[in-house]
């Protein structure tokens, strides 16, 4: 069987037209007809119903099958060709939240360093949420992942490292700076500065609004931590994040959050399942599991 058959056949049940799906892959509509007749063959089952014209199909139950199957198996394919060429380029496309990397990646680049794979790393930064998607599509090949509690995703291959609590954050001179602890209910006047979706901690902190019936009044989102614990400090807002995102120097205090089944920040080394692990890409798996 012709691969190429198949992702002619996905395209023409997605489009539902000859024309288009040979000027999709620039070549004659004969060529589309005789590969989705080579399928039929191949089945021994009618696929597409069309008029002579083939202005209208109809896909069967067989046609709706083997669909479901060619679109597993195209994404599949393209998901090898990226492995592949990964492996032939000795390179690690490795996913690293900004948050996990200025907690754990000092405590890792000097073993990193020692064993010659920090000239072989290309670390693509972003939210966990976002680069969750960039593993199961193939774009990265490992990444440390935050999550709000244990990461259990199919198809991925998941070891956990630490965990942390999430924490109201807020500036030395705050009211709320003295207290023990802080109810998420009693917060609801108070304007926050937030990470962006993406980032975990915008899934955790609708949890904790959700369970104490609030609405945040969010005056400020950013994709920079940095920026919006400068945001923080500034008296902007007061903050959420996990306890690991505030280092001294920011000069901010965390406090806990009084809500009992409260989610945890934890944080994981994942990959998918069935990526075979090239020996630099399991040196680093070893580096980033026993760093604690």
């Amino acid at each position: 069987m012709n691969t190429r058959d198949l992702a002619y056949y996905v395209q023409l049940v997605e489009l539902g037209n000859f024309t288009r799906v040979a000027d999709q892959f620039g070549v004659t509509q004969p060529t589309i007809t005789l590969a989705i007749k080579r399928l039929e063959d191949e089945f021994g089952v009618t696929l597409i119903h069309r008029d002579q014209s083939h202005a209208a199909l109809t896909v069967t139950a067989a046609g709706q099958q083997l669909y479901r199957h060619a679109r597993t198996i195209g994404q599949e394919l393209a998901l090898a060709h990226t492995e592949i060429a990964h492996l032939k380029e000795e390179k690690i496309r490795f996913g690293l939240p900004p948050i996990i990397g200025n907690y754990y990646f000092p405590k890792i680049a000097g073993r990193l360093v020692a064993a010659g794979l920090t000239e072989h790393l290309l670390t693509q930064s972003g939210g966990s949420d976002t680069l969750l998607a960039m593993l199961q599509n193939g774009s990265i090949d490992i990444a440390l992942l935050g999550s709000s509690g244990p990461l259990d995703v199919p198809g991925l291959a998941v070891t956990p490292l630490t965990d942390a609590p999430f924490s109201i954050v807020v500036p030395p001179k705050n009211l709320l700076a003295n207290q023990a602890q802080v109810a998420v209910a009693a917060l609801a006047d108070q304007p926050f500065v937030v990470l962006n979706e993406g980032f975990v901690h915008d899934r955790a902190l609708r949890w904790f609004t959700r369970t104490a019936d609030i609405r945040p009044n969010i005056v400020y989102r950013s994709g920079d931590v940095g920026l919006v614990k400068q945001m923080i400090a500034q008296g902007v807002g007061i903050g959420f994040l996990t306890k690991m995102a505030v280092a001294p120097a920011d000069d901010l205090v965390t406090l806990p959050i009084s809500q009992a089944g409260q989610p945890r920040f934890v944080i994981s080394v994942a990959h998918r399942a069935d990526l075979v692990l090239s020996p630099m890409m399991q040196a680093l798996k070893k580096i980033l599991t026993t760093a604690q």
